[in-house]
């Protein structure tokens, strides 16, 4: 018997087209949900954090608060070139949170996305 793992519950947080593609990836084309990737409601509830577009400093105290809020085990996926290597604003944010995957690309299709929440899920405990 195959056994499933753990549903994942994101939030998101930023800006920019990333969100657009996001978007698509919940949409009925591409359904997210099929990968066990759902929104939640509450960020007290998440235990995916998805980091979109450019972080800067006052984004990154959001950010930083949200990942402190968040359900163990965590997990933190950089989706698109600004959130990966910094782009405009060049403000590392995994000084202070770990990420586990990175999704790059500006913006990333809706397959690389989805492509990073199964690689995601293999490295889920």
């Amino acid at each position: 018997m195959k056994t499933f793992k753990p549903t994942l519950k994101y939030v998101r947080v930023g800006l920019s087209c990333c969100g657009d593609d996001w978007i698509q990836t919940e949409s009925s084309r591409y359904d997210l949900e099929r990968l066990g990737c759902i929104r939640a409601e509450q960020v007290e509830d998440a235990n995916l954090l998805v980091i979109q577009g450019t972080l800067n400093a006052s984004l990154q105290t959001e950010v930083e608060s949200f990942y402190a809020k968040m359900r163990a085990p965590k997990y933190v996926i950089a989706v698109g070139t600004c959130a990966c290597g910094g782009g405009l604003f060049p403000l590392n944010s995994s000084e202070k949170i770990p990420v586990d995957i990175y999704v790059t690309g500006c913006p990333p299709r809706p397959e690389a996305i989805m492509n990073g929440i199964l690689s995601l899920r293999e490295v889920q405990k």
